[in-house]
């Protein structure tokens, strides 16, 4: 199956600032499509930031309000679009190794909507190769499709995210998962945990649906006197059962290994500012992470760790 490694997601696309907190976990799943999670502005401290007194603080309010009522701000409702595409020097899902050559493009496209402390999230993630070689169409390596409710509670958010991974030119055969994730939104960490369950496939092609287990933190701040935004994400990707399954030659038969990957990376996050707010927020990112296999994903890879890049942009509105 393919995929990078969804930090997010795993990672998190944040539509819009003005969304409840809820509606940017929602994502965790498709925070695990790409490499570093850099189309995704970093949460956390911004530097340098002076104490805010009272009357700033009603400025600041009152500005907000003057804002949304003006129509200045490109998006203050219960509905996001999300849209933008990255570029991956390779592509791993989970530490699972899919493409290591060629032109790696990958668009993708999701759409949510808040019912008070309930946001219900839609979307479709693709991964175009130059050099894939199955049937036609050659180069379109894999689509996914999922969809899932989020739920937020003060600073814990939940969400449970129905996945099918899927390959038109038929590399590999439509893997179905449920997803279940929980973040923890503590203004600088911002740690997440995803357990997925195949229903249907494997992952890895060996014999027996897997049991997924991913943890992480993602620390980011604002740099002090720009719009620049860093973030820092580290994860852990775990076989619960059957996930990591590498044939064995000495007992001809598929042996699980529990421990996956460990990756820590930098994303660096670069707004457009010069794009009209009615278009939505606009912003580039770039990005370097470094995968660490288990002897299990050694095995299954055939080589040992990885650095990737990555460069994106996405639109949120």
């Amino acid at each position: 199956l393919a995929s990078v490694v969804r930090t997010a997601r795993q990672r998190h696309l944040d539509l819009n600032d003005l969304k409840i907190w809820n509606s940017r976990w929602l994502s965790l799943p498709l925070a695990a499509f790409v490499a570093l999670g850099m189309s995704v502005p970093a949460t956390g401290q911004v530097l340098e930031i002076e104490p805010a007194t009272e009357e700033a603080e009603a400025g600041g309010e009152a500005e907000l309000e003057a804002a949304v009522q003006g129509g200045d701000m490109p998006n203050s409702g219960a509905v996001a679009l999300g849209a933008g595409v990255d570029f991956a020097s390779e592509y791993f899902f989970r530490g699972i190794v899919q493409e290591t050559d060629g032109f790696i493009a990958q668009p993708f496209l999701e759409g949510s909507i808040t019912f008070g402390e309930a946001t219900i999230t839609a979307g479709t993630w693709t991964s175009l190769h130059s050099a894939a070689e199955g049937g036609d169409p050659e180069m379109w390596y894999e689509t996914d499709f999922y969809a899932g409710v989020g739920f937020a509670a003060g600073d814990v958010g939940i969400d449970v995210t129905y996945t099918a991974y899927m390959s038109p030119n038929q590399s590999f055969g439509t893997v179905k998962e449920v997803a279940l994730g929980f973040a923890y939104d503590d203004g600088m960490l911002g740690p997440y945990a995803t357990f997925a369950f195949e229903v249907d496939g494997q992952a890895d092609g060996g014999l027996n649906e897997g049991t997924y287990l991913e943890f992480g933190v993602e620390p980011g701040f604002g740099l002090a006197d720009t719009d620049l935004s860093l973030s820092f994400p580290v994860a852990v990707g775990l076989s619960l059962s059957d996930y990591y399954e590498a044939f064995s030659l000495a007992d001809l038969t598929f042996i699980n290994d529990t421990f996956g990957f460990f990756s820590v990376g930098a994303s660096l996050g670069v707004p457009l500012s010069g794009v009209p707010s009615d278009y939505g927020s606009w912003e580039l990112a770039l990005g370097v992470q470094f995968l660490a296999f288990g002897d299990g994903l050694k095995a299954i890879n055939g080589e040992d760790n990885k650095v990737i890049g990555t460069f994106g942009i996405s639109l949120g509105y």
